[in-house]
C-alpha cells in the first residue's frame, strides 16, 4: 500500500501514511502556462494498493479533477487498486432536481468516481439517507463517522456544558456524544450561567448558525464541528458569538484540534 497526498490533504495523508507505517508520495501538481493541470507520481505504483487522499474543499472542483487525474495516471502506470479517501466529500448536499434540466450533483460525481477508483471512503459524508451511497455508487463505499473521538474529545474539553444541535443532523451528533443532556431547540431551555456546546456536521456560511447562536443567551458558547469549511468570514463572524471553534482535520483549518488519522487508517487495514 502507498498513500498519495493530493493538494488539500497533504499533512493528514502524511500522518495516515505514518499510523499504517506505509510508503507515501507527494501527488506532483502544476499548471502549465496555460493554465492546464499537470500531475505526476514521485514513486512507482505499479502493482500497488494507490491510496488516494483528498479533500474536496477548498476549490471544490477543481480538487476533484486532482482526483480524476490522480486515478487515472494510477491506472495507466499499472495500479493493483485505487482507493479514493475523502475526508470531506463535496457534492453531496444536492439530492434533487429543483428546478427543470438542472443536474443533481450528487449522482454525477458518484457516477464519475465509480468509473475512476475501486472504493471510496469518506468521513462524515452528508447524505440525507444512511443507505443511499450504495445505490450511488457502483464501487464500495464506506461511510465513516465520527461519533466516537467526538464524544471523547468533548468529555475532556468541554465537560459540564450543555449540548445542542439545532437541526436533525447536528442533534444526532449531539445524541451520540451525550444523549442525556442533549437538546434539540433555538436555546429556550438556555440559562444565562450556561455552558454550551454547539454540535454541528458542517458549517459553511456559517450564516445558519449565527442565526441559531443569536438566540442563546448562554454564558459562554463553544461550536464543535466535524467539516469546517468556514466560507469567507464566517469564521471571523463566529468567533463573535463563541469562546471556541473546534473543527476535526477533514478540512485544514486553523480551529483543527480533532485528529480523524486514526480513524480513516483503521478502516484502511480492513479494505
Amino acid at each position: 500500500m502507498i498513500i498519495v497526498g493530493i493538494g488539500n490533504s497533504k499533512y493528514l495523508s502524511e500522518k495516515i501514511a505514518r499510523r499504517l507505517n506505509v510508503d507515501y508520495d507527494d501527488l506532483l501538481l502544476r499548471d502549465s502556462p496555460d493554465g492546464e493541470l499537470h500531475a505526476n507520481f514521485n514513486s512507482d505504483v505499479k502493482g500497488k494498493k494507490v491510496v488516494l487522499v483528498q479533500s474536496l474543499y477548498p476549490n471544490p472542483n477543481h480538487s476533484l479533477f486532482e482526483v480524476m487525474y490522480a486515478s487515472s495516471a494510477a491506472r495507466d502506470l499499472g495500479a493493483k487498486e485505487i482507493i479514493y479517501v475523502a475526508p470531506y466529500l463535496a457534492f453531496f448536499r444536492e439530492d434533487s432536481r429543483k428546478i427543470k434540466g438542472e443536474c443533481v450533483q450528487q449522482n454525477i460525481v458518484a457516477d464519475l468516481l465509480s468509473r475512476n477508483v475501486d472504493a471510496v471512503v469518506s468521513v462524515e459524508p452528508h447524505l440525507h439517507q444512511h443507505n443511499l451511497a450504495s445505490k450511488l455508487f457502483s464501487v464500495p463505499f464506506y461511510r465513516l463517522e465520527c461519533n466516537e473521538i467526538l464524544r471523547k474529545y468533548a468529555k475532556e474539553k468541554f465537560s459540564g456544558c450543555k449540548i445542542i444541535g439545532f437541526g436533525e443532523r447536528a442533534w444526532k451528533l449531539a445524541r451520540h456524544i451525550d444523549k442525556n443532556s442533549a437538546l434539540y431547540d433555538k436555546g429556550e431551555r438556555v440559562k444565562y450561567d450556561d455552558n454550551v456546546l454547539v454540535v454541528d456536521d458542517i458549517i459553511s456560511s456559517g450564516n445558519s448558525m449565527m442565526a441559531n447562536l443569536s438566540n442563546l443567551k448562554a454564558d459562554k458558547i463553544n461550536i464543535l464541528t466535524v467539516h469546517g469549511l468556514f466560507n469567507g468570514d464566517s469564521y471571523s463572524k463566529l468567533k463573535n458569538y463563541t469562546e471556541r471553534i473546534v473543527s476535526c482535520n477533514t478540512v485544514e483549518h486553523e480551529s483543527n484540534c480533532i485528529d480523524v488519522s486514526g480513524l480513516i487508517a483503521g478502516r484502511l487495514m480492513e479494505i
